[in-house]
């Protein structure tokens, strides 16, 4: 892919062009033809091209065939630009094809050849013109349903999380809190979460913050081994005891966390296969 130019178009460049478009509109070519021609041949950028003719015509319009000297009935000089007679065509032949009960596609490829312009750009006219003036079609399109997102089950169920000493749960989803919303379930978790992580801060008196931390470890993922206990002190001692508590309170909630169980399920049927 080769580098367009770019910069400043020189004197030579700017008469190109003049000639190029006039010689495109004499021989009825389209206008989007005609400025990749031109972009084709100056090495410069659609775009580019696009907005220099129409600075051109600006400056030099005696310079550029108009629909005086075009030798065209009904041919304008114009650059992507809509006249009034283009839109009152445009509505015109959306209703004519409408109340027939045609397609919205047939209309628009039947302006495609009247208009001498791109499907595209008509699509895009007709969608601006009926925000602008929808008394002045007869039909609408009906709008699309909005259909509530479908969450899946385990996106919306929250795990259960009990009190430190082991009691109650303080969060417990039902059936009917399934057909809630994930927005609500997420308030009510973070809630609790809270409430278990300001219980925390302020421990009892016949338990550290260390066994507070093994207490909380165990109700929600079973009793830790020597070598678990061991791997949570040196996090505590590395990160304190407030920041494991609130990352073992807030774990379920990380994205990684249904990969890491189903790697640890892996791994468990592997061991247990021959059972």
């Amino acid at each position: 892919m080769f580098d367009t130019k770019k910069g400043k178009y020189s004197d030579e460049e700017n008469e190109q062009i003049i000639r190029m478009v006039n010689e495109g509109w004499e021989r009825g070519a389209r206008e989007r033809e005609i400025l990749k021609e031109i972009s084709s041949e100056l090495n410069r950028g659609f775009a580019g091209i696009m907005s220099h003719v129409r600075k051109l015509r600006n400056e030099y319009p005696e310079r550029f065939l108009s629909k005086g000297n075009s030798g065209e009935e009904g041919r304008e000089s114009r650059l992507n630009s809509w006249s009034e007679k283009e839109e009152d065509l445009v509505i015109h032949r959306v209703n004519q094809y409408m109340d027939q009960g045609r397609s919205l596609s047939s209309a628009i490829a039947n302006l495609e050849k009247e208009l001498n312009r791109t499907q595209g750009a008509i699509y895009q006219r007709i969608y601006t013109l009926r925000r602008k003036y929808p008394e002045r079609f007869n039909r609408m399109p009906e709008p699309r349903p909005r259909r509530r997102r479908k969450l899946e089950h385990w996106q919306i169920q929250r795990p259960v999380i009990r009190d430190l000493d082991g009691s109650a749960p303080a969060f417990q989803p039902t059936a009917e809190d399934h057909h809630e919303t994930a927005a609500t379930l997420e308030k009510i978790h973070q809630q609790d979460t809270t409430a278990l992580i300001e219980e925390q801060a302020a421990p009892a008196q016949d338990l550290s913050e260390e066994d507070m931390v093994m207490k909380a470890f165990e109700n929600r993922y079973g009793r830790p081994n020597s070598a678990t206990r061991n791997k949570l002190k040196k996090l505590m001692e590395k990160y304190g005891h407030t920041r494991v508590s609130i990352a073992l309170f807030t774990l379920r909630d990380d994205k990684e966390f249904p990969a890491m169980i189903t790697r640890f399920l892996e791994q468990c049927l592997d061991r247990n296969k021959l059972l």
